[in-house]
């Protein structure tokens, strides 16, 4: 019962953040910030309803993971940038990216991030191939994201 309450949270951020980003190119810092709320709710959630897990190396875990993710999509941002001049990745993206580890951990963090990208290169180059994408247009990454954690999520829970 709690994985079903907190997909549907999940899934109600997710929606709400994609669509965010797709009108706006922007996410706001109130839904990331109640996004990681949730996410250490669920570990909480997680960790007391079941005596096998231990809830401080739990969070420990997911923290030190949200870092790592953090840190990886903050130095494509930076190098993309610096090679093309192009914020190929916004901050919304890399906090949304990296704040997923709290629900996913780090394995499931990055097969998301594998669909993510995937799901990204096959809707740019369709966009460059029917010519509605001008080279190096930004378009919302949140999408994406979005799809790629829900995937790992019901991969990973169900």
């Amino acid at each position: 019962m709690i994985i079903i309450f907190f997909t549907l949270i999940l899934l109600y951020f997710l929606s709400s953040i994609s669509i965010e980003d797709k009108n706006t190119l922007l996410i706001s810092e109130n839904k990331l910030l109640l996004f990681s709320i949730s996410g250490i709710l669920y570990l909480l959630c997680i960790g007391l309803s079941n005596q096998g897990i231990d809830l401080t190396g739990l969070i420990i875990n997911n923290s030190f993971s949200m870092i790592i993710i953090f840190i990886i999509m903050y130095a494509i941002s930076y190098v993309s940038n610096k090679i093309f001049g192009v914020n190929s990745l916004g901050m919304g993206d890399i906090k949304l990216s990296s704040f997923s580890t709290l629900w996913l951990g780090i394995e499931m963090s990055f097969l998301s991030l594998c669909i993510s990208f995937l799901l990204s290169a096959i809707y740019s180059l369709h966009g460059k191939l029917t010519k509605r994408f001008k080279p190096l247009q930004q378009y919302p990454f949140a999408p994406f994201l979005s799809i790629g954690i829900f995937c790992s999520w019901i991969i990973d829970k169900f």
